[in-house]
C-alpha cells in the first residue's frame, strides 16, 4: 500500500520534524546518550510523507545512511551503538517513569522499554568499521 505525500501546511510541519529529527540523529552520533536510529526512523516517516527527495538525500548520506540501511535491511549493530542505544533508551525511560503520575503508565513504560531492550539485544551484531 503506497502513501500519499500529504500537501499544504502538512507538509512543511513534516518536513520541518524530518529535519531536526536529522539533527537529533546527527548528534546521537557523537554524543553516546542520544539514539540515533529512533530520529532516523522518525524523519524517514516524515520525509516520506512529504518529500521524496528529502528522503533519498538521507538514504544516501554518507554520515547517516548507513545507520539507517543498516537498521532497516536488518545487518545489525555494533557493540557500541547496542550499548549506546539502551543507555539512552533507560535513561529516557527512567526520566519518564519518574515523572509519570499513574502507575499504570509507570508500568507499561517498564515493558515497552523492556520490550525494545529485547528487540536491540537479539539484532545481529556488526564488527566495528563493518557498518557499511
Amino acid at each position: 500500500m503506497t502513501r500519499t505525500p500529504v500537501t499544504g501546511p502538512l507538509k512543511y510541519l513534516l518536513i520541518a520534524v524530518g529535519c531536526l529529527a536529522v539533527g537529533a540523529a546527527t548528534l546521537g552520533v557523537f554524543l553516546p546518550l542520544i539514539p540515533t536510529v529512533p530520529f532516523l526512523l522518525l524523519a524517514t516517516f516524515c520525509f516520506s510523507r512529504s518529500s521524496a527527495r528529502m528522503q533519498v538525500w538521507l538514504f544516501n548520506n554518507r554520515l547517516l545512511g548507513p545507520y539507517l540501511r543498516n537498521y532497516l535491511e536488518r545487518k545489525g549493530l555494533t557493540k557500541r551503538q547496542l550499548i549506546s542505544s539502551l543507555l539512552s533508551l533507560w535513561f529516557g525511560m527512567a526520566i519518564a517513569i519518574t515523572l509519570a503520575p499513574v502507575v499504570a503508565v509507570k508500568l507499561g513504560l517498564v515493558v515497552i522499554a523492556v520490550a525494545v531492550s529485547i528487540h536491540l539485544i537479539r539484532m545481529k551484531r556488526l564488527l566495528p568499521g563493518e557498518e557499511e
